[in-house]
């Protein structure tokens, strides 16, 4: 059992065949699918219909399991809920989007909240670039 089914399990969320489908999609991406992606990755080995995978996208989010998040593209792409708020960098030739897990960001941004009074409980913070010619 993944930490995704755990997760769901321990939100009290009934682990139907097709969310059981849809998250494994989302534990072995290495990226941040959209509905229709995750549905063609399904597909491969699955009988599932894309409205399928739509709703049980907005039950897993409505849980907290999965979180949607919408791009510079605008397409809102997945991925399972992490267990501490991470950053993304967005390539804005190619729509990638990167996970970046830096710990010195995190670090600035509560000393930012400490100095103007705040707990930090959550943040969103998205990066935009370009690759860099080599």
């Amino acid at each position: 059992m993944g930490a995704l089914e755990r997760l769901c399990e321990r939100r009290g969320l009934k682990l139907t065949e097709h969310r059981r489908i849809v998250l494994e999609v989302l534990e072995s991406a290495t990226d941040h699918p959209c509905a229709r992606e995750i549905h063609r990755r399904a597909a491969r080995d699955h009988r599932i219909g894309l409205a399928t995978v739509y709703r049980s996208l907005n039950s897993l989010a409505a849980a907290g399991v999965v979180v949607r998040q919408t791009f510079s593209d605008g397409k809102a792409r997945y991925e399972g809920a992490a267990p501490a708020p991470h950053e993304h960098l967005i390539d804005v030739a190619t729509g990638e989007v990167l996970e970046v897990a830096e710990p010195q960001v995190a670090h600035l941004l509560q000393a930012v909240a400490r100095d103007l009074g705040y707990r930090l409980v959550d943040y969103r913070l998205q990066l935009f670039g370009e690759r860099r010619p080599r």
